[in-house]
């Protein structure tokens, strides 16, 4: 956590983190032991209102726990050699499959190499139904909190999710420039080959390579109209 989120709310801070995350470590109830609790590594994304999405095969063990509970647990955080001195957060709820088909875009557009893995018939999408959160943001910053404390509530998303894929493909086809200059200017991240991967109410994601960041709105938006009006108000910024 940086000096400048030290006065944040918590849940808006766990919010960014999981838009922010690109895996975990996912803990299932264990069905071939005696219900132990089973720890597996998985790729994550989210939905517009910060649900988290996991790729899961049908064939995973994993995947065999939830069909019998599907109570879990997601540890998301930056891992490394220092990760205990790093904000992150234990995500606790109920997992289900989605046929989303927005939802799976979103996935898409995060994880390209698992393109091959979602046409195949044994992966499936789920969401994960959020409870609760236990938050770790530092010394002496620990906090539980309910759901209803991360998951963006408002504005409605469903409109903002349908027109997400034309927004993103607009914006890399259209306005490569802008987007480059967002990556640069906005979020400090310099080189070619930036591209917009996935647009919500509060903010874009970017991606080069295997390089990820993420730009921030100045307010929340509801609309595709008003995401199109920030993201000219940014461009504009940059250019000044």
């Amino acid at each position: 956590m940086s000096i400048d989120d030290r006065d944040k709310p918590s849940g808006p801070l766990v919010r960014r983190l999981i838009r922010t995350s690109r895996s975990g470590v996912l803990a299932t109830v264990d069905g071939e032991t005696d219900g132990s609790p089973y720890a597996s590594f998985v790729l994550t994304a989210c939905t517009m209102d910060a649900s988290p999405l996991l790729l899961l095969s049908d064939l995973a063990r994993h995947s065999r726990n939830i069909a019998a509970d599907q109570r879990v647990s997601l540890i998301i955080g930056k891992l490394g050699l220092d990760a205990l001195s790093q904000t992150r957060a234990t995500l606790i709820g109920h997992i289900e499959a989605s046929d989303d088909e927005e939802q799976k875009a979103r996935f898409l557009r995060h994880h390209a190499g698992a393109r091959s893995q979602m046409s195949f018939g044994d992966f499936r999408l789920y969401r994960l139904r959020l409870e609760s959160v236990h938050f770790i943001a530092g010394f002496g910053r620990i906090e539980t909190l309910d759901a209803s404390d991360v998951i963006l509530s408002s504005p409605d998303v469903n409109a903002l999710a349908a027109a997400e894929t034309d927004i993103v493909e607009h914006m890399n086809n259209d306005h490569a420039q802008a987007v480059h200059g967002y990556a640069s200017e906005l979020a400090d991240r310099h080189g070619l080959g930036w591209s917009m991967t996935g647009i919500d109410p509060e903010g874009m994601d970017l991606a080069r390579n295997d390089a990820e960041s993420r730009v921030d709105f100045e307010a929340t938006v509801d609309s595709p109209e008003s995401a199109r009006a920030e993201l000219v108000r940014l461009a504009q910024l940059v250019r000044t």
